[in-house]
């Protein structure tokens, strides 16, 4: 399981979507990138299951994607302080969102790597 270069990926993107969480102020944008965390975790434990990990990825991918994208869009003096830098919170985002699109890649070269191998068998 640790081995496989999508955990990685998938933990990368899992540790991004927590620091997001812990430094966001909306509520809402607090629980959508919890959820992302504890979906990116679920998916490393679905190692057996590859056609799983790639659909609950991707899933994964679109509202982490659009949350990210209405924050970045409307970061505003109402929501967010001046005074806090914001850089670390769209360089984390970003990183999570690119290491989650790297893993759905990295899932689909081993599913195909094993229907493969059950072809010549």
């Amino acid at each position: 399981m640790i081995q496989r270069i999508q955990t990685l990926f998938l933990l990368l993107g899992a540790i991004s979507a927590g620091f997001m969480s812990m430094n966001l102020l909306g509520i809402w944008e607090h629980f959508a990138f919890a959820m992302a965390a504890l979906i990116s975790l679920i998916i490393i434990f679905l190692y057996k299951k590859r056609k799983l990990q790639i659909s609950l990825s991707t899933w994964l991918v679109i509202p982490l994607y659009l949350t990210g994208i209405i924050i970045i869009l409307f970061f505003s003096k109402v929501h967010y302080d001046e005074s806090q830098n914001n850089t670390t919170l769209i360089i984390s985002f970003f990183v999570g969102l690119i290491a989650t699109i790297l893993a759905i890649f990295s899932i689909r070269k081993d599913e195909r790597i094993v229907q493969e191998s059950n072809r010549l068998r």
